[in-house]
C-alpha cells in the first residue's frame, strides 16, 4: 500500500480525501501548525499530497504571512522530502494565479487552459503562483512535481461562497438571480477527490484544472440549489438600467455572481484519463441534502 504523507489534512479538501480513499494509503497526517519540517519523519513516504495553505480571510493578513505559509513553508517541505527519498509531490494551487474575476454579459469573452497567462492580483494568488514556480525548479526525473489549480469547490459543508448561497436560497424565497446568461467552472468535492486521487496513481507532471463536466449559470445553481433543499424560490431579474449600474459600482461582486468564468480541461482530462464520477447536479443535490457542519478551510 502506497505510503502517503498529506499537509492540511483538518481542511475541507484533506479531510474528504482521507475520508474518501482511506482503504486505499496508508496516510501519515502532519499539522504544520504544530510540527516543524525538520522533525517530519519521511522514511518510507512515496507521495506528499501538500494541501497546507493560507486562504483567503475574513480579516486581512499580512502579505508576508501568506508568503510564509503558502511559498516558504511549501518550498522548505519539498526540498526536505527531496532530500529524504520522497519521489512525488503533490501540490494544491489555486486558479487565483491567473488573477481573473471574470466577464460580464456583453464583455469580451475568454476561457482560461494550463496554458494561460498568470498575473495574480492579491497575496493569496502571488504566494502560490510563487510556491509553483519554486517547486518546478526543484523537478527532475527523480522528483515529480505535479501541480492542481482547482476552480470554486463545493459539496456538503464546503467553505466559501457556495454555502453562503445554499444558506441564502434556504431563507428568502425571493431572490434576484434570474439571470441565464453566464456560466461558471466548479468541481463537487468528489469529482475532486477522484481528480486528484488518479494524479497520485499515475505520477501526472505540471499543472492540471479540475471541473465538473456541466458549466452551470447562476439561474441553474440556484435552480438546483432550491429543488433538491426541496425550497420553492421565485427568481426575479434586475430592470437593465439597475443592473448596468450595480456592474459599474460593485464590479467584483457581480462578477462573482452573474460574471462568467470558463476552464477548458480538456488537456487536464485527457492526460490524467478524468472521467467525472458525479454530475454537477448530483452534487450540487448531495450538497444541498447534507447536514451543514463547520471545517477547517486552511487546513494548516
Amino acid at each position: 500500500m502506497l505510503k502517503l504523507l498529506v499537509t492540511g489534512a483538518s481542511g475541507y479538501i484533506g479531510r474528504k480525501f482521507c475520508e474518501d480513499y482511506a482503504k486505499n494509503y496508508d496516510f501519515t497526517c502532519v499539522s504544520l501548525r504544530e510540527k516543524k519540517i525538520e522533525y517530519i519523519d519521511f522514511s518510507g513516504i512515496e507521495t506528499i499530497l501538500h494541501l497546507s495553505a493560507l486562504v483567503h480571510q475574513k480579516e486581512s493578513q499580512p502579505a508576508d504571512e501568506y508568503f510564509r505559509v503558502n511559498y516558504k513553508q511549501t518550498i522548505d517541505l519539498a526540498k526536505a522530502a527531496k532530500l529524504n527519498g520522497v519521489r512525488h509531490f503533490v501540490f494544491f494551487s489555486t486558479v487565483a494565479v491567473y488573477g481573473l474575476n471574470g466577464y460580464l454579459d456583453g464583455e469580451e469573452e475568454y476561457i482560461i487552459t494550463e496554458e494561460s497567462k498568470c498575473n495574480p492580483v492579491d497575496p493569496y494568488g502571488e504566494s502560490k503562483l510563487s510556491a509553483e514556480i519554486g517547486l518546478l525548479a526543484l523537478e527532475d526525473e527523480d522528483f515529480v512535481v505535479s501541480i492542481i489549480r482547482p476552480p470554486v469547490v463545493y459539496g456538503a459543508a464546503c467553505p466559501g461562497n457556495m454555502t453562503r448561497l445554499l444558506e441564502i436560497v434556504k431563507k428568502i424565497p425571493v431572490l434576484p438571480f434570474d439571470f441565464s446568461k453566464n456560466k461558471r467552472s466548479m468541481v463537487f468535492i468528489g469529482n475532486l477527490t477522484n481528480f486528484t486521487n488518479l494524479i497520485i496513481l499515475k505520477k501526472i507532471r505540471g499543472v492540471t484544472i479540475p471541473q465538473d463536466k456541466e458549466i452551470f449559470s447562476i439561474k441553474k445553481i440556484v435552480q438546483l440549489l432550491s429543488k433538491c433543499s426541496n425550497r420553492k424560490v421565485f427568481l426575479l431579474k434586475f430592470p437593465k438600467i439597475i443592473f448596468n449600474y450595480l456592474c459599474a459600482r460593485y464590479r467584483r461582486t457581480m462578477c462573482s455572481l452573474y460574471g462568467s468564468l470558463v476552464f477548458d480541461s480538456t488537456s487536464s482530462n485527457q492526460r490524467v484519463g478524468f472521467v467525472a464520477p458525479f454530475s454537477a447536479d448530483e452534487g450540487l443535490c448531495l450538497m444541498s441534502s447534507a447536514k451543514q457542519d463547520k471545517s477547517d478551510a486552511d487546513g494548516i
